[in-house]
């Protein structure tokens, strides 16, 4: 299992680094997405900002989503952070405007609607206690959720996202991890079939993100569920590390963590299996 994990990452990671292009632009894509994995929240700020004044009309659709996936980033590196900085709603409605911005460049466009989704849950997670606020969200974010999951059925960033609100959204709509383990693994098997595609002709502003989150899902899965399984956790984030290394969040703070696990006995052949 840990060689496979392995693999997928090295095939993942060769779609990730794709970036032959040297121009401002997709500098500025490599350094934010390079910046998420940092956690390096004010970089992420700063690079938002960059995007701000920059004027390319044939490519303003993936300007604004990539300053809205900055921010959107900068706000999931915030949850990890103790003191829970404050500015994390800031963030993510900001990220949220960007994102629409995008959407309506290119009404069709799913990664706008993956980008949307990801901001809408964080503000759900924030609103927990307040009714009316989240009643205000669950309106705006449900007929995009259900787009989301009907038109990315082979799309790795929507299958993370689905397969976090299988795993973290209370019941009805969540709770079940076996649902989420099998979501995250199809997006694994959608993002090794999308890697070939992000060669080095692909430019780096088209989204090819996906791979390594869900590799870094079923590693917390498997260590924070009933489906609680070391051997399983270390190598799902031992294969997000191979395709991301410098990945703060899989490498300081959730790889500690799986070390802490119990052992399984010597003899024990069950437990859960991918």
């Amino acid at each position: 299992m840990r060689v496979l994990a392995v693999v997928a990452a090295v095939l993942i990671a060769r779609g990730a680094a794709a970036t032959s292009n040297t121009a401002s632009f997709p500098e500025v894509v490599r350094q934010i997405r390079a910046a998420d994995y940092r956690g390096a929240r004010a970089d992420l700020q700063t690079l938002a900002g960059t995007l701000d004044s920059m004027k390319d009309g044939k490519l303003r659709a993936y300007r604004h989503y990539w300053r809205g996936f900055a921010l959107w980033r900068r706000a999931l590196n915030g949850f990890n952070e103790t003191p829970t900085p404050r500015d994390l709603e800031d963030d993510l409605k900001a990220g949220l405007a960007s994102f629409r911005a995008a959407l309506a460049e290119k009404p069709d466009w799913i990664e706008a609607r993956i980008g949307m989704v990801g901001c809408w849950s964080s503000l759900l997670f924030l609103a927990q206690g307040d009714a009316p606020r989240t009643q205000a969200l669950l309106n705006d974010f449900i007929p995009v959720v259900q787009e989301m999951r009907e038109k990315g059925a082979d799309n790795p960033r929507a299958l993370w996202l689905t397969g976090g609100s299988q795993l973290g959204a209370p019941p009805p709509y969540g709770g079940d991890a076996a649902k989420a383990a099998g979501t995250f693994r199809r997006g694994i098997q959608t993002a090794l079939a999308e890697a070939p595609r992000a060669g080095a002709d692909e430019p780096v502003w088209i989204p090819r993100w996906g791979g390594a989150e869900n590799l870094m899902s079923l590693a917390y899965l498997y260590s924070h569920s009933t489906l609680a399984n070391r051997d399983l956790a270390l190598a799902y984030a031992e294969g997000a590390l191979v395709a991301v290394p410098e990945w703060h969040y899989v490498r300081d703070v959730l790889w500690p963590q799986l070390l802490e696990l119990p052992q399984p006995p010597p003899n024990d052949i069950g437990g859960p299996r991918p």
